[in-house]
């Protein structure tokens, strides 16, 4: 019999299967796709470690992610849904040369970090994206409109 937090986080197998139409779509429009699967997601908000979106990306889609936004970003959009209270996400960064890298992500609207994390990138105009292995490589990514994070009426 399932938890309550397994219940809670159905919506997760919901947001990759979204991701996985999301890449489809792209991908009939001639897009070369590269779908993120996070180990784990945090809000940081600057007060002990860096202020941004911290995604721990598997060692083995690192590599593949530095290759695909190597000559850099041209765009990115967010999809965004709430589920109880959690806020998923799905972050799409266009890169140059067709490549399209698929970002699932989710904060809890109970999390302080992710409020503070919040409050001060919609001050600041820029959310910064932390994409990170445990051994640290990572790549940073400026999301110049936060409020695309931020659930209607917060």
């Amino acid at each position: 019999m399932p938890g309550p937090d397994d219940t809670e986080m159905e919506w997760w197998d919901a947001l990759l299967a979204d991701m996985r139409a999301e890449a489809a779509a792209y991908e009939d429009e001639g897009w070369e796709t590269l779908e993120l699967h996070p180990g784990d997601v945090t809000a940081r908000d600057g007060s002990v470690e860096d202020l941004g979106l911290d995604v721990l990306v598997p060692d083995n889609e690192f590599a593949d992610l530095e290759a695909a936004l190597a000559d850099g970003v041209e765009g990115y959009e967010v999809l965004r849904s709430t589920a109880g209270h959690y806020v998923a996400l799905l972050v799409v960064v266009e890169a140059a040369g067709g490549r399209a890298v698929f970002v699932p992500a989710y904060y809890s609207g109970r999390d302080d970090a992710a409020a503070t994390l919040l409050r001060k990138a919609t001050e600041a105009g820029e959310l910064t994206l932390i994409l990170r292995t445990l051994t640290d490589d990572r790549v940073e990514l400026a999301l110049d409109d936060p409020e695309l994070l931020v659930p209607d009426g917060d």
